[in-house]
Protein backbone atom coordinates (compact mmCIF):
# COMPACT_ATOMS: atom_id res chain seq x y z
CA UNK A 1 0.00 0.00 0.00
CA UNK A 2 1.49 3.53 -0.73
CA UNK A 3 0.29 6.55 1.01
CA UNK A 4 1.60 9.59 0.59
CA UNK A 5 0.40 10.43 4.62
CA UNK A 6 -0.26 8.95 7.30
CA UNK A 7 -3.35 11.04 8.20
CA UNK A 8 -4.90 9.18 4.78
CA UNK A 9 -5.17 6.18 6.33
CA UNK A 10 -8.00 5.30 8.24
CA UNK A 11 -7.68 5.14 11.96
CA UNK A 12 -9.37 1.24 12.38
CA UNK A 13 -6.77 0.27 9.88
CA UNK A 14 -4.14 1.55 11.93
CA UNK A 15 -5.01 -0.57 14.59
CA UNK A 16 -5.56 -3.73 13.02
CA UNK A 17 -1.98 -3.09 11.16
CA UNK A 18 -0.45 -2.28 14.71
CA UNK A 19 -2.02 -4.98 17.09
CA UNK A 20 -4.22 -2.73 18.98
CA UNK A 21 -7.59 -4.16 20.02
CA UNK A 22 -10.58 -1.73 19.59
CA UNK A 23 -12.19 -0.93 22.95
CA UNK A 24 -15.32 1.74 21.46
CA UNK A 25 -17.13 2.57 24.70
CA UNK A 26 -20.37 4.69 25.35
CA UNK A 27 -18.53 6.99 27.41
CA UNK A 28 -16.52 8.40 24.81
CA UNK A 29 -19.48 9.83 22.97
CA UNK A 30 -21.97 8.19 20.87
CA UNK A 31 -24.33 9.10 18.35
CA UNK A 32 -28.50 9.40 19.29
CA UNK A 33 -30.82 8.46 16.55
CA UNK A 34 -34.78 7.17 16.62
CA UNK A 35 -35.01 3.92 15.37
CA UNK A 36 -37.87 4.96 13.70
CA UNK A 37 -35.94 7.02 11.24
CA UNK A 38 -32.76 4.88 11.64
CA UNK A 39 -34.79 2.30 9.95
CA UNK A 40 -36.28 4.14 7.19
CA UNK A 41 -32.59 4.73 6.14
CA UNK A 42 -32.01 1.07 6.33
CA UNK A 43 -35.16 0.63 4.09
CA UNK A 44 -33.92 3.58 1.40
CA UNK A 45 -32.30 2.40 -1.48
CA UNK A 46 -29.30 4.89 -1.44
CA UNK A 47 -25.72 3.89 -3.30
CA UNK A 48 -23.00 3.29 -0.87
CA UNK A 49 -21.39 6.25 -1.52
CA UNK A 50 -25.02 8.35 -0.58
CA UNK A 51 -25.50 6.07 2.69
CA UNK A 52 -21.87 6.75 3.69
CA UNK A 53 -22.50 10.94 2.78
CA UNK A 54 -25.55 10.16 5.20
CA UNK A 55 -23.85 8.30 7.82
CA UNK A 56 -20.98 11.31 7.78
CA UNK A 57 -24.00 14.02 8.18
CA UNK A 58 -25.57 11.91 10.83
CA UNK A 59 -22.30 11.64 13.36
CA UNK A 60 -21.82 15.39 12.57
CA UNK A 61 -25.30 16.73 13.61
CA UNK A 62 -26.79 14.56 15.81
CA UNK A 63 -23.36 13.37 16.98
CA UNK A 64 -23.02 16.59 18.44
CA UNK A 65 -26.74 16.66 19.35
CA UNK A 66 -27.95 19.30 16.61
CA UNK A 67 -29.95 18.88 13.67
CA UNK A 68 -27.92 20.93 11.14
CA UNK A 69 -24.30 21.79 10.89
CA UNK A 70 -21.90 23.66 9.08
CA UNK A 71 -19.92 21.12 6.51
CA UNK A 72 -18.38 21.92 3.53
CA UNK A 73 -17.79 19.75 0.68
CA UNK A 74 -14.29 19.58 1.34
CA UNK A 75 -14.38 18.15 4.39
CA UNK A 76 -16.79 15.43 3.62
CA UNK A 77 -14.71 14.42 0.19
CA UNK A 78 -11.84 14.63 2.72
CA UNK A 79 -13.26 12.30 5.32
CA UNK A 80 -14.60 9.96 2.78
CA UNK A 81 -11.63 9.63 0.25
CA UNK A 82 -13.99 10.84 -2.44
CA UNK A 83 -13.59 13.61 -4.86
CA UNK A 84 -14.80 16.67 -4.24
CA UNK A 85 -17.13 17.17 -7.53
CA UNK A 86 -18.62 13.89 -6.83
CA UNK A 87 -19.54 14.79 -3.16
CA UNK A 88 -21.05 17.60 -4.51
CA UNK A 89 -23.61 15.89 -6.84
CA UNK A 90 -24.54 13.03 -4.72
CA UNK A 91 -25.08 15.96 -1.89
CA UNK A 92 -27.55 17.61 -3.97
CA UNK A 93 -28.73 14.76 -5.29
CA UNK A 94 -30.06 13.84 -2.13
CA UNK A 95 -31.05 17.61 -1.23
CA UNK A 96 -32.87 17.27 -4.54
CA UNK A 97 -34.54 13.83 -2.95
CA UNK A 98 -35.27 15.65 0.15
CA UNK A 99 -33.19 13.18 2.38
CA UNK A 100 -30.97 16.74 3.12
CA UNK A 101 -32.03 19.64 4.16
CA UNK A 102 -29.73 22.67 3.18
CA UNK A 103 -29.48 26.24 4.41
CA UNK A 104 -26.95 28.35 2.20
CA UNK A 105 -25.32 31.35 3.86
CA UNK A 106 -22.82 33.77 1.92
CA UNK A 107 -19.97 31.06 2.53
CA UNK A 108 -20.93 28.30 4.03
CA UNK A 109 -24.15 25.48 4.08
CA UNK A 110 -25.40 24.14 6.63
CA UNK A 111 -26.56 20.24 6.16
CA UNK A 112 -28.68 18.28 7.91
CA UNK A 113 -30.63 14.98 7.51
CA UNK A 114 -34.88 15.52 6.68
CA UNK A 115 -36.03 13.38 9.72
CA UNK A 116 -39.48 13.51 7.63
CA UNK A 117 -38.54 10.43 6.18
CA UNK A 118 -42.07 10.11 4.24
CA UNK A 119 -41.29 13.15 1.78
CA UNK A 120 -38.28 11.75 0.94
CA UNK A 121 -38.75 11.71 -3.41
CA UNK A 122 -38.83 8.03 -3.94
CA UNK A 123 -41.85 7.23 -1.75
CA UNK A 124 -43.05 10.15 -2.43
CA UNK A 125 -43.32 9.09 -6.44
CA UNK A 126 -43.63 5.34 -5.49
CA UNK A 127 -40.67 4.33 -7.69
CA UNK A 128 -39.89 1.72 -5.12
CA UNK A 129 -41.45 -1.47 -6.15
CA UNK A 130 -42.61 -3.59 -2.74
CA UNK A 131 -41.41 -0.97 -0.29
CA UNK A 132 -43.63 1.25 1.72
CA UNK A 133 -42.44 3.83 4.32
CA UNK A 134 -42.54 2.77 7.86
CA UNK A 135 -45.64 2.87 9.55
CA UNK A 136 -47.90 1.73 6.39
CA UNK A 137 -48.53 -1.47 7.80
CA UNK A 138 -45.14 -3.04 6.68
CA UNK A 139 -43.48 -4.95 9.03
CA UNK A 140 -40.06 -5.10 9.40
CA UNK A 141 -39.18 -8.26 11.36
CA UNK A 142 -38.52 -10.16 8.25
CA UNK A 143 -41.07 -12.33 8.29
Amino acid sequence: MFLRKLSEVPVPFLFAVNGHKANPQLENGYTRIANELFEAIIEYPFTCAELRIILLIIRRTYGWKTSKSYISYGSVARKLRMDIRYIKRRINKLIFENVLVKEKTEWENRIGLNKQYTSWQLWKTGRIRNSRPLGSGQQTTGK
